[in-house]
């Protein structure tokens, strides 16, 4: 595909964006795009991304990852579905094994505020997560809503249930159940017809234990190649204050891909 100059050119001024979110943001739950009450009412909407890459010779390597999001408007309603899963091997060890979940239940409660309520089920055995379930709830105010551009802040609170797995020499392995406070911002900006960008931060410290945070910044860019088919650029940085032990605070992952949308 042929990128028009023109296009060239407004990617600029995003590229510049990624830069200046990556040192402000070293650190959110999930990507939500299509979370604005839009003028069609009960509708369907999916997004699906799904790569499969590999390698053989000298080095052994294979991945796959899925990502979907489907929702669902009625007239004063959003339902949203998330759920994402990648697995990859090296030289015939794993590497990458996680999963996730996530629901989201959207009302309109008044002009410029929404209530939800949210659960999500996630896993990854790299961090010693054997699942993380929770309960939620909130409100998030309108910022703005118009045709080129959205945005939205979520205060709200949630409770969680996780289990570390038990590994050999370490001490913290076992079931946790606590709450955290659940605050977020979302943006998303139509740059021209065929691009736009969307970028969500996560801020979530422990009720009991401020010093107990946990945030997630998610940062998409799509460039449209045709009304089904985009090219996607995500970049997904995640910071945990108290991770178990021997895992790292910080988690980066960036992708590139097509997108599947209908």
């Amino acid at each position: 595909m042929k990128i028009p100059l023109k296009h060239l050119f407004l990617l600029r001024p995003v590229i510049a964006f990624f830069l200046v979110l990556l040192p402000a943001y070293s650190s959110a739950i999930v990507n939500m795009d299509r979370l604005h009450f839009q003028q069609e009412k009960d509708t369907f909407k999916a997004d699906l991304d799904f790569k499969v890459s590999g390698s053989s010779g000298n080095t052994n390597t294979s991945k796959i990852v899925f990502n979907s999001q489907l929702s669902w408007q009625q007239e004063k309603s959003i339902h949203i579905a998330i759920l994402g899963y990648q697995y990859g091997e090296s030289n015939a060890l794993t590497n990458i094994n996680k999963a996730f979940a996530h629901y989201r239940y959207i009302y309109r409660a008044g002009s410029s505020y929404d209530w939800e309520v949210f659960t999500q089920l996630e896993n990854n055995e790299f961090t010693r997560l054997s699942y993380r379930a929770l309960l939620g709830t909130g409100l998030r105010f309108n910022l703005s809503d118009s045709e080129q551009h959205q945005a939205f802040a979520g205060v709200g609170a949630f409770a969680s249930r996780e289990k570390i797995k038990q590994t050999a020499g370490l001490t913290d392995a076992g079931i946790e159940e606590l709450s955290r406070a659940n605050l977020y911002l979302l943006s998303k900006y139509r740059v021209s017809d065929t691009m736009s960008i969307s970028n969500v931060l996560y801020y979530q410290p422990r009720l009991d234990w401020p010093g107990d945070l946990r945030a997630l910044y998610k940062g998409k860019l799509d460039f449209k190649i045709n009304s089904k088919l985009s090219f996607r650029v995500s970049l997904d940085i995640e910071f945990d204050s108290q991770p178990s032990q021997t895992i790292k605070t910080t988690d980066i992952l960036y992708t590139t891909g097509l997108l599947l949308s209908f």
